[in-house]
């Protein structure tokens, strides 16, 4: 089991850098126009997609594996929010080109071939459409030993840092890229459960007999307790030049 079958099993919503918390703040200082065509890649259990449905965005949302989907559309269903919901991979979004007004990603691209990746956000963006991603970033070099343990238990290729991921937006496209909200991993992550707790529960229901999930979220608590302090996060924004179709 990896990381990424353990959040699907927990049906987390906020497993993005700074949970949910971050999303409704995110959302509170660079508000979407009602009526925007929004995508979100990567949507997971569908909590960001649903939130920008009930604000009045006509949403897409879009993720790798099927079974989040499935927890997604009990969500929509649940509340009674309309999302169109599609199976697809990010680095081949199965999209028209300038089909959205905002793409949003919370902690995809990391996961990725992130140029190819960053590459598809600015293909569907319309001209002058723009590009939200919070992803987590290497905040301070690190031991190789650190970087190692952390790509194999995330399963990702590396950690950028802000400065690398700023190139990558500017090298597949974007115009105008900056950062917000560029913060250190904190010591604990479960202050968001509490503060935010999720009204749709998507567990799978044999969560408690499995033990390779609490054994695998307990490495992670390890590794989170000795290495968080080389982490953080940050939101990048990158707008697709006018005229680029």
């Amino acid at each position: 089991m990896k990381y990424l079958d353990m959040l699907t099993k927990l049906g987390v919503g906020n497993a993005h850098p700074g949970g949910y918390e971050k999303t409704l703040l995110q959302l509170e200082k660079y508000p979407l126009q009602a009526g925007s065509k929004v995508l979100e890649v990567g949507c997971g259990t569908g909590r960001t997609a649903c939130l920008l449905a009930e604000q009045g965005c006509e949403v897409t949302a879009l993720d790798i594996r099927p079974e989040m989907l499935d927890k997604a559309r009990i969500r929509a269903q649940t509340l009674e929010l309309t999302v169109r919901f599609v199976e697809g991979d990010a680095c081949s979004l199965p999209f028209e080109e300038g089909e959205f007004d905002i793409v949003l990603v919370e902690s995809v691209t990391n996961f990725t071939d992130t140029s190819k990746a960053v590459s598809e956000y600015n293909r569907v963006l319309r001209p002058g459409g723009k590009l939200f991603d919070r992803e987590v970033i290497r905040w301070k070099k690190m031991p190789a030993k650190a970087e190692r343990a952390l790509c194999d238990f995330y399963g990702v290729k590396g950690l950028l840092s802000m400065e690398e991921w700023q190139h990558t937006l500017e090298s597949q496209g974007f115009t105008a890229v900056s950062s917000d909200d560029v913060v250190p991993f904190p010591p604990y992550m479960w202050e968001d459960a509490i503060r935010h707790p999720d009204p749709v529960k998507l567990a799978d229901h044999a969560i408690l007999m499995d033990p390779q999930v609490w054994r695998l979220s307990s490495e992670y608590d390890q590794l989170m307790e000795k290495y968080y302090e080389y982490l953080g996060y940050a939101v990048f924004m990158g707008t697709k030049a006018s005229g680029v179709n």
